[in-house]
Formats: structure tokens, sequence, C-alpha cells
């Protein structure tokens, strides 16, 4: 199958900008990192005839109750737009289920920790996890990690102001950087020296959203521990992201039939609630492996959230997340004889005097042998073999029709059957999941998705041949086949080897935020349905909405696809809007606090530390020195090494440093 198309390019992008970025893949190595400096300069200078920081008349100064007005200068580098662009990408704030920042007054920037009366107030009844790490106020993350600090305050009640929890930075991110044991240069950052931990690279292979205290749990476990521990979710304490999952996005948990009658058989107003309750995961979730895997899966047996299947898709998702780790054979059975996928690929109207051979196959093509493994006639016997199955709209599920079912015969792949009586048919089936799940082919096909996913994109015949032995050696388990791409020699190899995904990219900020919610978007209760907030647009317009792809093989894990011009300019206009956070929800993201960043601090160091934590590099003196400048407040005289962080408006220029961390070609190689 293709990979399709590029997404499109974002609506920002000037002519000229356009033509500089207009190859097809954006080497962004030396010369983004390189802009650091300039960027700082172009805060520093403010452009023609004007102040860096000059403010409106009657508006709020920088830091001080909105976010920070920029120049158009700084707009155009920043956010890659047009002359006078704001570089803005948020949608307009009446669109119905835009999910829009809607009108930041001065009161509606807050930062975490501004509750008047210092406590702060989180989501209703959503409660986060204790604080028992030595009073730091850091959430005990159990076995693994969390993105929650401090405790959750009591609700206020009303859930229509979003005033932010009180937050303490973690211990982690008052630490100094860690010892660098990885060096490495990439081809997708060309003359950029590579220097990280084990720990750093392990979490961002292994999450979606890898943080510093992902990180510091690593450490703190060890590799194999922490890997083996995370493959067993069910023994870690993940009750903040469920319990707002319960509370907001209920839907995404219920059967197809709940749903309908909920909904009065509209259906598509629960789709929504899965891609909102996969982001709430992923952002406050501590079974990140486990979510990393689903997403995985979810893209190899793909069923699109907005398609024919739609209607069933909130039970795909449970049936996604409770076979991820178990037994690829079960897995696939499931997913099989599952509504949403027999739906989506027209199985439904399959029988014996009418047979579709999409899903026969696409179940050889996609989910088991792969193209090169199998003949046309095989396909027609594959089609012959799941004719019966399909679904009932009665009962909103699967249903199998023994007088639709083909009987005669069956000979594929090493599979036969006599396959006599119709009412057998379900059982055959199984049998022939079962024995394409073991087949040599399948183990290779699913070994090298899953080396793709954690090792290189193109990885060596070596490690997808270690994986495939995992898998069948221990009776097609999914979970210890990830543990061999992990366990790999060639994993600690593979450093600068993947390229983040818009969802990696935008769920590492928001995850790196620690804010709690406050107001949830796309709350089903309140009939906010097809809102996803602004992370979730953001991933949207980038075009990596979850589960949304426009072909039947789910999104592509290549760098070769993401490197576009057109998606990375996506990315830096909007990690303008992800670094200032979706106000609405949380208020504007205190990235002080969050970082543990304060007046007085030297700025290199500073500014190598944050670095550090929030992309898990160490960088050279002279990339950080435009970071540090930035933390500085653009200081007119001295050096670097003697800048210390500004006392004035530490907020803007602390969200300035942090989006040249997340700008740099550090925070794109996952």
């Amino acid at each position: 199958m293709s990979d399709g198309p590029a997404p499109a390019g974002p609506r920002h992008v000037g002519g000229s900008t356009a033509r500089l970025l207009g190859s097809r893949r954006v080497a962004l190595s030396a010369a983004a990192v390189g802009a650091v400096g300039g960027l700082s300069a172009l805060l520093r200078d403010g452009g023609p005839g004007g102040d860096a920081f000059s403010t409106p008349t009657g508006g709020p100064a920088p830091g001080e109750g909105g976010p920070l007005a920029l120049p158009d200068c700084l707009m155009r580098t920043v956010a890659g737009g047009n002359e006078g662009d704001t570089g803005d990408t948020s949608p307009d704030s009446s669109a119905a289920g835009s999910g829009a920042n809607g009108g930041d007054g001065a009161g509606g920037a807050q930062g975490a920790g501004s509750a008047p009366d210092g406590s702060g107030v989180s989501d209703g009844g959503a409660q986060a996890p204790s604080t028992a790490r030595g009073g730091t106020g850091g959430a005990d993350r159990g076995a693994a990690s969390g993105a929650n600090i401090g405790e959750a305050p009591a609700s206020s009640g009303s859930g229509s102001v979003p005033e932010m929890a009180k937050t303490d930075a973690l211990d982690v991110y008052r630490k100094a950087p860690g010892t660098v044991d990885l060096v490495a240069c990439s081809e997708l950052a060309p003359g950029l020296q590579l220097r990280t931990s084990s720990a750093w690279h392990l979490a961002r292979r292994a999450s979606i959203a890898a943080t510093a205290e992902i990180v510091s749990d690593i450490e703190s476990m060890g590799a194999t521990a922490w890997i083996e521990g995370q493959l067993a979710p069910e023994g870690i304490d993940d009750t903040y992201a469920e319990s707002l999952v319960s509370r907001h996005y209920g839907w995404s948990q219920l059967s197809a039939l709940e749903i309908k009658q909920i909904t009065g058989d509209h259906s598509a107003k629960a789709s929504p609630s899965v891609i909102n309750a996969a982001l709430t995961r992923m952002r406050f979730g501590n079974r990140v492996l486990a979510e990393s895997v689903v997403e995985l899966m979810a893209d190899h047996v793909y069923v699109p959230i907005h398609g024919k299947g739609e209607p069933f898709i909130t039970e795909f998702d449970v049936l996604l997340r409770k076979h991820a780790l178990g037994r690829y054979a079960d897995f696939l059975y499931a997913a099989v004889t599952s509504a949403a996928l027999l739906r989506e690929l027209d199985n439904t109207a399959s029988t014996k005097n009418n047979p579709n051979e999409n899903l026969g196959r696409e179940l050889l093509e996609l989910y088991t042998v792969g193209r090169d493994s199998y003949s046309e006639d095989d396909v027609k016997v594959s089609t012959r073999i799941l004719t019966g199955n399909g679904n009932d709209w009665s009962t909103m599920g699967y249903a199998y029709r023994s007088e639709d079912h083909a009987v005669g015969s069956v000979d594929v792949l090493g599979f036969s059957d006599a396959n006599t009586d119709a009412s057998a048919g379900q059982d055959m089936l199984k049998r022939y999941v079962e024995h394409l799940c073991h087949l040599r082919p399948t183990a290779l096909r699913l070994a090298k998705r899953i080396a793709r996913r954690y090792i290189a994109d193109e990885p060596s015949d070596a490690a997808v041949e270690a994986i495939a032995k995992a898998y069948l050696d221990n009776d097609t388990s999914i979970a210890s086949a990830v543990k061999a791409a992990l366990t790999h020699p060639d994993f600690a190899a593979s450093v600068g080897k993947k390229w983040r995904r818009p969802t990696e990219f935008y769920m590492t900020i928001a995850r790196a935020a620690h804010a709690q919610v406050a107001v949830a978007h796309g709350d089903v209760n309140a009939g906010d349905y097809f809102n996803l907030g602004s992370y979730g647009w953001l991933i949207k317009e980038a075009g990596h909405e979850p589960r949304m792809y426009g072909s039947v093989d789910g999104y592509p894990d290549t760098a070769e696809f993401w490197m576009s011009a057109g998606t990375t300019m996506a990315l830096w206009n909007g990690a303008q809007n992800a670094v200032d956070g979706d106000k609405k929800e949380s208020g504007r993201t205190d990235w002080p606090t969050a970082l543990s960043i304060t007046a007085g601090q030297p700025a290199l160091e500073t500014a190598r530390r944050i670095s550090w934590h929030l992309t898990g590099y160490a960088w050279t003196d002279t990339e950080l020195s435009g970071v540090a400048e930035v933390l500085a407040g653009l200081p007119g005289t001295g050096s670097a090494a003697t800048w210390t962080v500004t006392d004035k408006n530490l907020t803007a220029f602390a969200e300035h440093a942090v989006r040249l961390c997340f700008c740099s070609p550090y925070a794109f190689l996952r």
C-alpha cells in the first residue's frame, strides 16, 4: 500500500517562505539550531523602527495578563508566516466545536498557580495522584511517570472559570542535566552531533510524549524493569487520566448499542470522545508504553474514526485497548469479528452469492502475510471463509449468518477445511486467523512494523528476525515482540533514526507543561461533542488527527512522510500556540513554575538545564547562547557566561525560551 500524499501545508506559509522551504524535505539540523541566536537577535532588535516588546496602547504588558505581543519580524521567523502574520493558528473562537482559545482577557491568561487564594481549582471530581515525594509537589507516579504536579484541589462547583491547580516544579526539573552515554549523528539532522542518555532514548521511543519524569523513572528502576512494568499496565496506577476519561469522555468506553440509546441514534456524536480520550491518556497517563502500542496497532489494523464503521468505533477502541499487549491472534480475530471492521471493509455485504473481497484481501495483505506471500486465488478463498460475518443493526453488534456463508472445501496458505457445515463457519474463521498469525511471513511483517516504530524507518534484517522470533516463541505475543525491539542491540544504536509525528510533537509540549484540566473540551455531558481542544485542533491541522488517515493502511511512521515542508511549517506555526497552552482548558502555561525557572539564576546554565529536560539532548554552548539571551531578557551587554535570568516579564521570556527548544531539530527527533 502506498503511503499516500503528504498532508497539506499550513495556512500561514507565505510565498517567500514557501519558496525557501519548497524542497520535498526540510533538513532542520544546523540551520535551525543556528537560528536560535538569530531569533534572540530579532527579539532584541524588534525589527525596523520598533522596540521588540512594544505593546499596543491600552494593552497588557508582556507577561501581564495576556499573550506576548510580538513584532512582525519575530512572527515571520518563529511562526513562518507572512508579513504581519501573527502566527496564531487558532480557529475562530465562535466556530462550533473548534476548540479555540477564545477571548483571553487579563484574567483568562493566568498561569499555573494563579488562583487568588493560592489553591486554584482543578477538574471537578477528577482527583490527581497524591503528592508523596518528599514535599516537593511532585506526583507519586507509582510504577511509571505521571504528568501531574501537586494535589487536586476541591472543585469550585461552577466549572465555568478556568482556574488552575497550584503547582510546584518537580524535583527532576531542578536537577542539572543527566549524563550523556550515547553519541550519534543522524541523516535526519545532518551536521548535528546528538548527545543523549540511554534513559532519554528509551523514553522518546517507548512513549508518545517523553518527559523528564519518565526518564527519571527509567533511571531509578533500570531500563529492563521499566519496560517489563510498562508491558504489564494493569499494575500501574492511572487514576488521574482514567478519571478524566470517565468523567468527560465516558462514551468512549460504551458499547455501540448504549451509544445509540443515549444519543437517539446519532452515534457520530460519540466518535470524537474516542479521540479526546486517547489524547487525554497520552497527555496524563502513566501507562505510556501501552498507549504507544495501542497507537501502533490502531495503524496496523486500521478503522478510521469517521468512516463507515463509525457507529461501532467506541467498541473498536475498547477492543484495541484490551488486546494491544496480548496475543496478536486474539486481537486479529476480535478485529475481524467486530462490527466496526466488518462494516468498514464491506464484509457486512459479503455473501455466498455476492462475495466482497475487501476484508479477505486486507486480512492477507495488511494484517498477516503481506502482498508477496499470497495469490489472487488465495484472496478468493479468504473471502469465502469470511462470508456470513456481519453486523446486526438491532443489537448494534457482530452477527454471524450461516445462511450467507459459502460452504465447500477451502485451501489457502497451508490452511484447509472441508467447510461442509455453514453453522461451523465461525469456528473455521477462528482457526484460519490463528493459522495465519503463526505463519513466518506474518511474524516478519508485524516485526518490521514494530521495529519501524521503535528502532528505525528501515530496520535491519537482524532486528526484524529477532522480533519475529520473540513473537512466534511466545504464541504471537505482541508484548514479547515489543520488548524484543526495545532490548535489541540495534535499539541503543538507533539514536536520531526516527522523526516525531505531529501528535508526538504536540503531546510532548502539552505533557511538559504539567497543566491540569480545569474546563475540559469535548465534554459529552456538556454537549460539547465535536470539540477537540487546542492541542487536538493543532494535531488535526498538521495532518495527524488520530485514526483519520485517508488510506486503509493507517498513518505512515517514517521521516520521509512527516518531514515535508508543509508539515514542518505547520508544527513551527503551531508550537507558538502549544507553548502558550490551552487557555480555556487550563489557563496560560506557567513555564517558570513547570521548569523551576527563577530570576537571578545563571542564564546559560538554566538554558542548559531546560533544554535537556525538554528535549533530552545536550546542546552546545553556541546553541544555548540564544536561549540564554532570551532567558536573560535580551540584555544589551555582557555575554552568555555572565547573564542571569531576568526579573522582568519572566513568564513571557520563559515562553520564548521554551519555544526555541521545541522548534529545534532536537525536539523533532524521536
